[in-house]
């Protein structure tokens, strides 16, 4: 559905970069970015580097196995920034967006990892641990605020096709999608059911479900 002039993939809801890792060993030149930075460190490796590097030798039976290296002749950039600052400051083909769905907020999920990445010996809260995330909170984990985070960054957007992930479940409505994405070009969507993941019983969640619909959100961009 895209061109074949299309060269540079922006992931910036990367996450553990899984996508931008798919991408990259297609040969694009890819653009990660995550506000968490546990993700920058793992996006880091897995997207920017992208040169072969020399096996330190084991002289011992422990065995540690190396981090995948995808190469291709591309250059990658990886960053550590709100989506909505960086958006305006980056330019590519394909932009992709995984956006968090609901009010959890993604730091209190990954805190672990976050405090493995920087270790820094951080101050805890609460049973579970919780490392502080005032800064890291998302807007796109609002209510009142998802709609106008999400058009300010579709507007600014410098891509050619913007593509967006999200469910049936999720804060913003397929109506407020499509309003948001048309005002760019060409819009459409793709879908698929899914069993929904229970890890208790149905009467004690708010959603009595048993299947999500994902969308695929996509726009055509006219005015790049």
């Amino acid at each position: 559905m895209v061109d074949k002039n299309c060269h540079v993939f922006c992931d910036l809801f990367a996450g553990t970069g899984i996508v931008g890792a798919y991408f990259k060993k297609k040969g694009y030149s890819i653009i990660a970015n995550d506000i968490q930075y546990y993700s920058f460190v793992l996006n880091k490796q897995y997207i920017e580097n992208h040169e072969h590097l020399e096996l330190k030798t084991a002289q011992t039976p422990f065995m540690l196995k190396p981090a995948e290296m995808i190469i291709n002749d591309q250059k990658h950039q990886v960053f550590n920034e709100d989506i909505n600052e960086l958006a305006s400051k980056i330019e590519g083909d394909i932009l992709y967006l995984d956006p968090p769905y609901n009010h959890r907020q993604y730091a209190t999920n990954y805190h672990l990892l976050e405090t493995v990445a920087k270790y820094d010996n951080p101050k805890i809260h609460g049973k579970t641990g919780l490392r502080e995330y005032e800064n890291q909170k998302s807007l796109y984990c609002s209510r009142t605020k998802v709609k106008k985070a999400f058009a300010d960054l579709i507007l600014k957007a410098k891509a050619k096709y913007i593509f967006l992930s999200y469910n049936n479940e999720g804060l913003m409505t397929l109506d407020d999608i499509k309003e948001i994405m048309s005002q760019r070009g060409k819009y459409g969507h793709f879908t698929k059911d899914y069993n929904r993941f229970k890890a208790d019983k149905t009467e004690n969640r708010d959603y009595k479900a048993t299947k999500t619909v994902e969308y695929l959100h996509y726009v055509v961009c006219e005015n790049v």
